[in-house]
């Protein structure tokens, strides 16, 4: 019976970590995607004490990177998000969530990694992890203006983070165009005749 309990408690924490645990660090372009249409709503402090709330998302498409201060993974992944947060610019903001960890090691981490350059949120709990449904780190939310979102999990390298990234700034260009309807080769063959 104490045999049974331990097996018991002990699969249940290897369960545990393997869900919480980082990817395997492999750049995955194809890495797995839910989309959803209810931007989830929260406020919480970034990492220099400013309140943010989810509503800063609304009307612009925006990327938010999840990861955790104890993910080596993570770690390894930071030079890709400077690298698309520099190559996007003020077009599609990238905002770090830092959780499952202290501040002070979420601070740590983005200090050694010299994310200062992009807003990070402090996320303790998880709380907003929980609310975008995400379970490991590093992972992904591509918000569109509209609040709908995709949330990736796995590591993505910049190109692809900028690709996504870039997807969402057009769709919000075809929205405020009126020109959502038409498929994208059609306009593509319009533009390609108006310049002829």
């Amino acid at each position: 019976m104490r045999i049974s309990r331990v097996f018991a408690a002990f699969a249940l924490t290897a369960a545990l970590i393997g869900v919480s645990g980082c990817s395997d660090g492999t750049p995955d372009s194809s890495a797995q995607a839910s989309q959803t249409s209810d931007l989830p709503t929260f406020t919480t402090t970034t990492l220099d004490g400013a309140v943010f709330s989810s509503t800063e998302l609304e009307g612009r498409p925006s990327v938010l990177w999840f990861w955790a201060p104890w993910c080596s993974t993570c770690d390894a992944e930071s030079t890709q998000i400077n690298a698309a947060a520099s190559e996007l610019g003020n077009d599609v903001e990238i905002i770090g969530v830092g959780g499952l960890g202290p501040s002070f090691d979420i601070e740590a981490f983005v200090e050694f990694n010299d994310l200062g350059t992009i807003r990070n949120l402090v996320d303790e709990e998880a709380d907003i992890w929980t609310k975008f449904g995400v379970l490991a780190q590093p992972s992904f939310a591509f918000i569109s203006s509209d609040g709908s979102y995709e949330i990736a999990l796995g590591i993505l390298d910049a190109d692809t983070i900028v690709e996504r990234a870039r997807a969402l700034e057009e769709a919000l260009f075809m929205l405020s165009s009126g020109e959502s309807h038409r498929p994208r080769q059609v306009r593509a063959l319009e533009m390609r005749y108006r310049d002829d």
